[in-house]
């Protein structure tokens, strides 16, 4: 009745296959009858066995496309989505688990995946379930996409750790500058969370054991300097840090870190002069007062 012309599922269904093909005869269907087809089963990481929801729960990861409760048990697990995988992402994962089209090529959009797959080209074995490279394809997706396909998204995951974003122009921005560094978009937080609001407390540890007089003055004067600077943009911030320092007779390496600290709070985010030209003159100068201060 609904005209179904080609049934897919898992390859457990094989031995029953021949009672389900006699009923569709018996009861006068067989012209009507779909074509079957049977698909090898994704199996846990160790290839022993069908993967199951107990599998995730040991190990750390999802097998629900979105979260899902059981409704006799009421028991939760978490899906892909809210773990922060892009549809793009999980799909194009899900087509590679016992699929390929003979190139070599991994990445795959919607339409290039209904244009080349092919019944033929599918495994006959089960496909092993690897959650790092379902992450690395999530990776992948998260650097090719455009900063406003992200946008919607990244809001979210800020907007769910109390962040407002009112300038959508500075998130495109600031996304831009931090997708490489994301593997999933709940990285995107811990990876932006300071372009929106100044590091309470920075790792004064990874700064102290090489920390002296002369580089507390050198970020002193270096307030002065950046207030002074008629543009303040990436190029000027660095070329005016580096004269200071050769100034001091300080090498510019050894300045970098303790810079990037006070900035964003610890040993990461991109560069850290595209860092301190993106949070603005103002937010700056107030990181390297309190930087200061934590450091002394």
């Amino acid at each position: 009745a609904m005209e179904i012309t080609h049934a897919f599922r898992g390859e457990e269904w094989l031995p029953s296959a021949p009672v389900h093909i006699l009923l569709w005869k018996y009861l006068g269907w067989i012209d009507q009858m779909p074509q079957w087809a049977h698909l090898p089963l994704i199996l846990k990481p160790d290839g022993h066995g069908k993967l199951s929801k107990r599998d995730g729960d040991r190990l750390g990861f999802p097998v629900f496309a979105m979260n899902w409760t059981d409704p006799r048990t009421q028991d939760f697990t978490e899906g892909f989505r809210e773990r922060g995988f892009l549809p793009e992402a999980f799909v194009n994962m899900l087509a590679m688990l016992g699929w390929n089209d003979g190139s070599g090529q991994e990445i795959f959009t919607m339409p290039e995946l209904i244009e080349r797959f092919t019944l033929d080209r599918v495994h006959k074995g089960g496909a092993k379930f690897d959650f790092e490279k379902a992450k690395w394809f999530n990776h992948e997706w998260i650097k090719r996409s455009v900063a406003s396909r992200l946008l919607p998204d990244v809001k979210q995951v800020l907007q769910q750790k109390n962040i407002s974003v009112t300038d959508e122009d500075y998130l495109l921005k600031v996304i831009d500058m931090v997708k490489e560094r994301c593997t999933l978009l709940t990285d995107f937080h811990e990876q932006s969370q300071f372009f929106f609001a100044s590091p309470v407390k920075i790792d004064t540890e990874s700064v102290l054991p090489k920390w002296t007089a002369e580089k507390a003055a050198f970020f002193t004067d270096l307030q002065t300097v950046l207030n002074g600077l008629p543009e303040y943009s990436a190029q000027e911030i660095e070329q005016a840090f580096k004269q200071l320092a050769a100034d001091k007779n300080i090498k510019v390496g050894e300045l970098q870190l303790p810079f990037r600290i006070m900035l964003v709070g610890g040993k990461f985010g991109p560069a850290v002069f595209d860092i301190a030209a993106t949070i603005g003159r103002s937010a700056t100068l107030d990181r390297l007062k309190s930087g200061l201060a934590q450091l002394s």
